[in-house]
């Protein structure tokens, strides 16, 4: 049996893989998973391509060169008797011009996009920080929860050695320290639980931030408070405004009013203009020099077709427009309250919570060495610690990703009063 518990006691003593590695603060994960982020390119590219595309739309059409090559014949219009043939050819170059301002609503329906792609790259920029910072403080709480599973097990492997050493006559000594031993392997359970949920949550952050999945990294006891939110109207009033979706949204509405404007402005017929040269040779030569005008004439109006289309369009980017507006504020509501529940719930344990149950854990321990407490007493006392320290864990987890979800929706702006 004494091999037995030494054995295990030195299973217990392994730390937590996620205890190693450098330590960082979540302010600072957040910042380097932003950075380092491989899918980041993506919208920066796209930002870029937008760039691109206004230019190129703001230019006018290239020049339309025109040429035709035939056959001249000269008759007499008396006789009928072939005067002369020979060849013809002409050359033209126009340059097509467009009025009623089409290219500067192409242009600005350029400039929405290039708005869209930024408001895109803010909006993952957000949502990342704020997956980073709930992964962060969940890496933490699995740490601590490890950490004190693994308090609990080495303590109850420490004192059935104890026992065990003392080899008194009875089995109630023996008994005992089975029991112990018993504890200490679901108190073990516990920490390898901790330990993988660790790791999981590592291998995910280790993807975002484009790092190797063995890199370790620890994190620094964070910042516990949890700040007091906005009245309810004021809350949903500056999450309409600063809401990426609902930008997002309210700028490709806005675009879509361009399009059926540019749709409209397609009955404007084109104008080509640009000198030609025509040279025909048969019984005389003949050359002709001037400037040719073309245009079309919008007598079908083709065109309604379009409008009515790009309007259609409009009226479905105003109603998917109007429904997430609903949607983001009931998302609200909904995690406003999520997080006054655990906020109100976390109000009743004070801050130093875990640290007391902590030291009664050690105090229980001690008095079970002297006798003062019984066995059940002691394991309920420790079985205690590790449940309480689980649920403050995971109580102020709640809160906090209730939290980042409203800062999330609220454009990633700080939700002070």
């Amino acid at each position: 049996m004494r091999m037995l518990a030494a054995a295990l006691g030195l299973c217990v003593a392994v730390p937590a893989l996620a205890q190693s590695g450098p330590a960082l603060s979540l302010d600072a994960l957040a910042q380097d998973v932003v950075t380092n982020n491989p899918e980041r390119q993506f919208y920066k590219r796209q930002i870029e391509t937008a760039g691109v595309e206004r230019e190129a739309v703001g230019r006018w059409a290239d020049p339309e060169a025109t040429v035709e090559f035939g056959q001249r014949r000269a008759t007499d219009v008396q006789t009928g008797a072939l005067n002369g043939e020979g060849m013809t050819y002409a050359v033209s170059v126009t340059q097509p011009i467009e009025f009623g301002g089409r290219i500067a609503l192409r242009r600005a329906i350029a400039d929405r996009q290039i708005a869209l792609a930024r408001i895109g790259l803010q909006q993952f920029d957000a949502t990342l920080a704020a997956r980073a910072r709930s992964l962060g403080y969940r890496l933490f709480a699995a740490d601590e929860k490890a950490a004190a599973a693994r308090a609990v097990a080495n303590r109850m492997r420490t004192l059935a050695q104890v026992i065990v050493a003392r080899d008194p006559a009875g089995p109630a000594p023996q008994l005992e320290a089975t029991a112990l031993q018993a504890s200490a392997i679901s108190a073990e359970r516990t920490a390898a639980a901790a330990d993988a949920e660790a790791n999981s949550i590592l291998y995910e952050l280790n993807q975002l931030r484009g790092a190797p999945f063995a890199a370790r990294v620890r994190i620094v006891r964070p910042d516990m408070g949890l700040p007091d939110l906005p009245a309810d109207a004021l809350l949903a009033e500056r999450t309409s405004a600063n809401n990426f979706e609902l930008q997002a949204l309210r700028a490709q509405f806005e675009q879509q009013g361009l399009r059926v404007d540019l749709a409209r402005k397609a009955r404007i017929p084109v104008v080509s203009v640009g000198p030609y040269y025509d040279r025909a040779r048969s019984d005389i030569r003949e050359t002709n020099v001037g400037v040719r005008l073309t245009t079309s004439i919008p007598l079908w109006n083709r065109q309604a077709g379009d409008v009515a289309a790009e309007q259609g369009r409009q009226a479905q980017a105003n109603a998917t427009l109007i429904a997430a507006e609903r949607r983001i504020l009931r998302e609200v509501f909904d995690q406003a309250a999520q997080y006054q529940a655990k906020r109100a719930a976390l109000a009743k344990w004070d801050g130093a919570s875990a640290q007391r149950f902590a030291a009664a854990a050690a105090e229980a321990d001690r008095n079970y060495r002297l006798g003062a407490i019984p066995l059940t007493t002691y394991t309920q006392m420790q079985q205690a610690y590790m449940e309480a320290t689980g649920a403050i864990l995971d109580t102020r987890r709640d809160a906090i990703e209730a939290l980042l979800q409203l800062r999330a929706l609220n454009g990633g702006n700080p939700l002070a009063r």
